[in-house]
């Protein structure tokens, strides 16, 4: 594999031969094609633009999140790159986008915001990494990780939280709001109409 360094400028500074024995290599993401090339209700690169609400400024019915939003990154820089999302991020994003929907039906105007806390578990084969940032996008008011054996049995957990949540068809139950509502993670921001 061939790995460049590059300038500030974007040109190649170094190149450099990397001998592996197993490697991944990830394509640019790109946003959905019904959205792609539509001005107002995508960027360039095809992902959905949305406000706080997560709800589209040109065209009010449509919504978006996860990683199909398209979220500008915190400055430039010389190979474009994107924001990440976590599995707590896009649950507020979500959770946002439902009450939002669910004024709009009742006639209101949306009032709800993600709050885009990003909570991570990573398993590590014997051990893992967790962190939380809060918000995700600097300037943060909480920014944490550590690691450990720990991380692996954490990550267990969650799998299997996860999957029970899924076969009792709930969201969020009762314990997990607690463990949420105790490390001061919430999903959602009260905010005015508009």
């Amino acid at each position: 594999m061939i790995v460049e360094k590059i300038n500030g400028d974007g040109s190649v500074k170094t190149e450099k031969d990397l001998l592996f024995a197993f490697s991944m290599m990830l394509p640019t993401f790109r946003g959905i094609k019904p959205v792609s090339g539509i001005e107002g209700l995508s960027s360039p690169r095809g992902f959905t633009v949305m406000d706080k609400h997560p709800q589209n400024p040109k065209d009010r019915n449509i919504f978006a999140v996860g990683v199909g939003v398209a979220i500008p990154p915190m400055g430039p820089t010389p190979v474009p790159c994107g924001v990440p999302n976590t599995d707590v991020k896009i649950e507020s994003m979500v959770t946002a986008t439902a009450h939002n929907i669910g004024a709009l039906v009742r006639g209101q105007g949306p009032d709800r915001v993600g709050s885009w806390k990003a909570v991570c578990l990573a398993d590590f084969g014997n051990g893992g990494i967790a962190f939380v940032s809060q918000p995700q996008i600097p300037p943060r008011n909480v920014n944490w990780s550590s690691s450990g054996k720990w991380g692996h049995l954490a990550k267990y957990g969650f799998e299997k939280n996860f999957l029970r949540k899924l076969r009792k068809g709930q969201s969020q139950p009762c314990y997990e709001n607690l463990a949420l509502k105790t490390l001061g993670i919430d999903k959602l921001k009260q905010t005015t109409h508009g």
